[in-house]
């Protein structure tokens, strides 16, 4: 079961890695873009009239994207305290209903995520070089599946994990 957990654990990992490199990258064109729109507007009187517009897309994906990071890191403080409160076969079992509850959430979100982001089709932006909105629109059903595939992964890790401790205790005499 170790091996099963680890190569989840390495899916995970993986999956985290590239997900923050691209939010990374999306960051530095941020930052960069905003810098020479600056530099164009108030030396060249020149102002870049896609830098806004790109800014807020490609935050739209970092926020998207960065809560799947924080769902992965545990950094959704409130679930965290109330599941922390319990030990054991309550936690464990407290934490599948929570995940399943989020999941559906999830699934919802990313259908109708989907169905808005269609609606991008027939529009483009001629601010951002006229760009479909679909792409932005893209970063609400793409984030969420990420939260899905975290919460799912997370889900069978801690499930591996709490059947390790408890094949643990049960071989030290424990209950």
């Amino acid at each position: 079961m170790k091996a099963q957990t680890n190569v989840v654990e390495k899916i995970e990992e993986g999956l985290a890695l590239a997900v923050r490199v691209l939010c990374v990258v999306m960051l530095a064109l941020i930052v960069i873009v905003t810098a020479i729109s600056v530099i164009s507007r108030y030396f060249f009187f020149h102002p870049l009239n896609f830098a806004n517009p790109l800014s807020i897309y490609l935050m739209m994906w970092i926020s998207f994207l960065g809560s799947g990071i924080a769902i992965r890191k545990g950094e959704h403080i409130f679930v965290e305290l109330f599941i922390n409160k319990f030990v054991g076969r309550k936690r464990v079992r407290l934490l599948l209903l929570i995940n399943i509850i989020v999941a559906i959430f999830l699934i919802i979100m990313i259908y109708y995520g989907f169905i808005f982001a269609f609606t991008g089709l027939q529009s483009t932006d001629a601010f951002v070089f006229g760009i479909s909105m679909f792409i932005p629109y893209l970063s609400v059903p793409i984030g969420m599946l990420y939260m899905l595939i975290v919460v799912i992964l997370r889900t069978i890790i801690e499930f591996k994990n709490s059947q390790n401790d408890t094949a643990i205790a049960v071989n030290k005499g424990g209950s």
